[in-house]
């Protein structure tokens, strides 16, 4: 383009071979031909040599914080890092083990220890007090630009995830099938058949509730709200109670997680290579061996004291229900608050009687709602025509009676709180006096005694939670099955495909999804 625009392209002095040439230090260079070719070729090599190598230069720099040569730390009075103290003598290849043991002295005396894993690279200090940092496996420097913390919960979740679908595709090419036509395909195909029968979408709305709250775990562990470890979820069945057996436990399920991994890529290429079912080449049964040396496999070290230190005792109080999560610090006095469920921290934000009166109210209205959505597939009112599938209730009620609903409800939210509605003023003034959920009514059949009347005010609450949970179900269910909610599979059924199409965007894309 600079030719052209110069108007100098049709130069016959103008070519690839002298394309650059400057006219400077002509004079260094030799007179025969052959040489000056041979000195053209060394400066175009050395350039893309170097610009390499800047770009790693300036990488390593960002990433260690460090100057050249970059990973290598430097020790207090300044010495140079292993570049400059450690010159090896020996070039051959017998001589190579000497040599790592030389390098591995003069790190030592740097200040710094190399990896074990890679033993030519040194173990980078984000390493030190978290499972598995005998080995010093970070050739990438990641530890170096990310948090450890986010890089070990990303890691282990991954070798669970792993560790499942590595032995959810075996047990399925040997043969194991959930009950039903539709899950009688083969492990490949299995994806594409879970799309088409309507269960991925399912199976992801489950999967992003358990989502959110590693989400809230690890939020909460950066805030340094929790002195959570990294994957840990609070979950102790089996889990042994000293510290070296705690250590031992989270090094078989890294290890055994990082080979999880690499087992579940290579049996994924192997079926979709060979077309074949586990174990893909095998031809006879073939022995077992024991893999307890391996680094991969479970083989364990000595806990060091630091981590017995760490775990000896928990420092931040965490919640009895969701122990991976801070306790909640404004539950006290609400019944329930011995739970201390309050995962998405919503009490730390808004007016924690306020949120009371809001789960009361939403637990009674879907108590009645349960019941109701029950009983109408069998009773009605006088003058109200039923509907087989309960959602349809609502279309085939009488405007009268819809509008009647609407007035009682909205006379007893306006009466009630005397047209306080909001956090800002329902408890304030008189409101103050007022407990949640008291609408001054029905007090006479609470219990006398203190302790029974607590009691009963526990057993609502559990009991309204327990009501939005099946009201959500049932509502599901009649949305998947197209239908009453008795029988819960109608008969003819053929499965939840299309279930999901409603006459929104997202049944839209649903059905695009599913080729429909």
């Amino acid at each position: 383009s600079f030719p052209k625009f110069r108007n100098i392209s049709n130069k016959p002095n103008l070519t690839l071979e002298n394309a650059s040439d400057y006219r400077l230090g002509i004079n260094f260079l030799p007179q025969d031909p052959e040489k000056q070719k041979e000195m053209k070729l060394k400066e175009l090599k050395n350039g893309r040599l170097a610009m390499l190598a800047f770009g790693g230069a300036v990488t390593q720099a960002t990433l260690s914080g460090n100057g050249f040569p970059w990973l290598y730390a430097r020790t207090e009075n300044g010495a140079a890092g292993l570049s400059s103290s450690l010159k090896p003598t020996a070039s051959s290849s017998f001589a190579a083990g000497k040599v790592a043991h030389a390098q591995g002295r003069v790190a030592r005396q740097a200040g710094y220890k190399m990896s074990a894993a890679v033993p030519f690279l040194p173990m980078s200090p984000a390493l030190e007090g978290v499972a598995g940092e005998e080995e010093g496996f970070d050739p990438m420097g990641f530890s170096l630009a990310v948090d450890i913390r986010w890089l070990r919960e990303a890691e282990l979740k991954h070798g669970r995830v792993c560790m499942l679908a590595t032995v959810g595709w075996i047990t399925t090419d040997l043969g194991m099938r959930v009950p039903g036509e539709p899950f009688q395909v083969s492990t490949i195909d299995a994806h594409d058949a879970l799309v088409k029968y309507g269960t991925m979408p399912h199976m992801l709305v489950w999967l992003g509730l358990l989502e959110t709250f590693g989400f809230l775990a690890l939020t909460n562990m950066f805030d340094g709200k929790t002195d959570r470890k990294p994957g840990d979820f609070g979950l102790r069945m089996l889990y042994p109670t000293d510290a070296k057996g705690q250590r031992e436990m989270q090094l078989k399920e890294l290890r055994n997680g990082r080979l999880a991994m690499l087992a579940f890529s290579g049996i994924a290429t192997s079926g979709v290579l060979t077309g074949d079912t586990w174990p893909f080449f095998a031809t006879a049964p073939e022995r077992r061996q024991a893999c307890s040396g391996s680094r991969l496999c479970g083989a364990t070290t000595a806990a060091p004291r630091a981590f017995a230190a760490a775990t000896a005792r928990r420092a931040l109080e965490t919640s009895k229900s969701m122990p991976f999560l801070p306790k909640p610090q404004n539950l006290a006095g609400v019944p329930g608050c011995e739970t201390e469920f309050d995962p998405l921290g919503l009490s730390d934000t808004f007016d924690v009687k306020w949120l009371r009166e809001s789960e009361l109210k939403h637990g009674r209205v879907c108590m009645l709602a349960t019941l109701g959505f029950v009983a109408e597939q069998y009773v009605q009112f006088p003058g109200m025509t039923g509907a087989e599938d309960a959602l349809n209730a609502i279309y085939t009620a009488p405007a009268s009676a819809t509008l009647a609903l609407v007035f009682v409800a909205g006379y007893i939210e306006s009466s009630i709180y005397g047209g306080k509605m909001t956090m800002l003023d329902m408890f304030e003034g008189d409101g103050a006096k007022r407990n949640p959920g008291d609408l001054d009514f029905g007090k006479q059949f609470l219990p006398k005694d203190a302790a029974e009347a607590y009691n009963l005010k526990l057993k609502e609450l559990s009991n309204g939670r327990l009501a939005m949970l099946a009201f959500a179900g049932m509502v599901h269910h009649n949305l998947v099955v197209k239908g009453p909610l008795f029988p819960l599979i109608p008969e003819g059924w053929t499965g939840p495909q299309g279930s999901w199409n409603l006459d929104s965007v997202a049944g839209g894309l649903n059905s695009y999804q599913a080729g429909e």
